[in-house]
């Protein structure tokens, strides 16, 4: 499958800030970020259910709708709570659009969640032509100029518009277009896609399992909290990983998850209902430290307080694919993560008790956000040691003049090279580092 030329290579900021070695690794990077990756992920509840019990329920949705050509679902050895689909075949798989169909424009937003399997919702449309009935099969198109103009009802002439698929009207232009009601809800059943991840799947979301990237889950499995104890995610909406969490842990201990957004901890309340362990707080981590405090029921928190430390730092977000559109944060915006994830990493190595474990992750592929973050606190806190980072999914990281080779093979980068792990398939960009702390 090849996407058209990407997007990003009119944007030198990004290419000058991505990579910071030769040019030839640029250009597939660059091309690795502007594709979907195509095998699903879910991970299990598995104080609620098992890996066997979803698995017929995934099955049983896929044989239904794809009969004899239903992909592949399998588990894996190293990481048990999760299950794994696989793209559909080429027979299911559109590359080209219909002439003889309408169009429907979407941002490039509602473009790339369609292409990890979303429908789209009426929000991420933008133009539908005039007289396109309920039901009716449609060519998707997403524009990655951001010209189309909101409500447009005739065919969009752009050289920068992608086909990205085929779907079924559930709204029409009535619906979708009125100011005075905004429409909310599926404008667009997808019915394929040219990714191949399976339209809707993502719908089988749940208590008991939920739709979630490879390289997320495998972070949780590498800070390796134990039952009973005591950790703190600084940064912890969505809460996926909080959840993740709680599950490893029995459900027995202490989760402190903390974020600085009221409304996302709002969203995370009703899936933290099902757990006695966790502890949501609306908290800016960068504050996190107070020597005078004395308790850990509530932020900020006394010097060494916490077992283990998720640091899922705020990023650039570069590692979420596909990347459609070059909506990238200026220089100066994508300069100011790695100051933010200094303050927070302050904050977690003088949380982390003597003999605790701390685990950096980003989703994002920028070397200063990523090895160069661990130069950097390997030089800033001399208790800090450096440890291999496992259950091992991601490659090494990036060379490095401030890292030895031996450190590099103790990170986990997730990116378009497959030579480092036999058993590796496609993911979104992602970075982990563990550490350990020694007085």
């Amino acid at each position: 499958m090849h996407y058209p030329k990407s997007p990003f290579l009119s944007c030198p900021h990004l290419e000058a800030e991505i990579l910071k070695e030769n040019s030839t690794a640029l250009a597939p990077l660059l091309e690795w970020l502007c594709v979907a990756p195509r095998t699903t992920t879910y991970r299990i509840n598995t104080l609620r259910s098992t890996v066997a019990d979803f698995k017929k329920i995934v099955l049983d949705t896929l044989v239904t709708r794809y009969g004899s050509g239903a992909p592949k679902v399998y588990g894996l050895n190293s990481l048990p709570e999760v299950l794994c689909i696989d793209p559909l075949n080429s027979d299911h798989v559109e590359n080209v659009s219909d002439p003889t169909l309408k169009e429907v424009i979407v941002d490039s937003t509602c473009g790339a969640a369609l292409l990890r399997g979303a429908h789209i919702y009426a929000p991420g449309v933008v133009a539908m032509e005039h007289h396109t009935r309920f039901e009716e099969l449609v060519n998707i198109f997403a524009d990655l100029s951001g010209k189309c103009k909101r409500g447009t009802a005739v065919r969009f002439g752009s050289a920068e518009k992608i086909f990205l698929g085929k779907g079924k009207v559930l709204m029409r232009r009535h619906q979708l277009f009125n100011d005075d009601e905004p429409a909310t809800g599926v404008a667009v059943e997808m019915m394929s896609t040219i990714s191949g991840v399976i339209p809707g799947l993502g719908n089988l979301s749940c208590a008991d399992a939920l739709l979630q990237n490879l390289p997320s889950i495998v972070c949780v499995r590498v800070l390796d909290p134990q039952p009973g104890e005591v950790v703190l995610d600084m940064c912890a909406a969505p809460g996926n990983k909080t959840t993740h969490i709680a599950e490893l842990m029995g459900d027995y201990g202490c989760v402190m998850a903390l974020d600085n957004s009221k409304n996302r901890v709002q969203a995370m309340r009703s899936k933290l209902d099902y757990y006695r362990s966790i502890q949501l707080h609306v908290f800016d981590s960068t504050k996190a430290v107070d020597s005078q405090a004395t308790t850990i029921s509530a932020p900020p928190f006394p010097c060494a307080s916490f077992d283990r430390i998720l640091l899922d730092a705020p990023c650039s977000g570069l590692g979420n694919r596909p990347q459609l559109a070059s909506q990238i944060k200026q220089p100066k915006i994508l300069k100011s993560y790695p100051n933010v994830q200094r303050r927070l990493f302050t904050q977690a190595v003088q949380l982390l008790r003597d003999g605790g474990t701390l685990v950096y992750s980003t989703c994002t592929v920028t070397e200063s956000e990523c090895e160069g973050i661990v130069a950097w606190a390997l030089s800033k806190f001399p208790d800090l040691k450096l440890v291999e980072a496992t259950p091992r999914w991601g490659g090494p990281g990036l060379p490095l003049e401030n890292l030895e080779a031996s450190q590099l093979s103790m990170l986990q980068r997730f990116g378009p090279n497959k030579e480092h792990h036999k058993d590796e398939f496609d993911t979104v960009g992602f970075f982990i580092a563990k550490f350990q702390k020694h007085k």
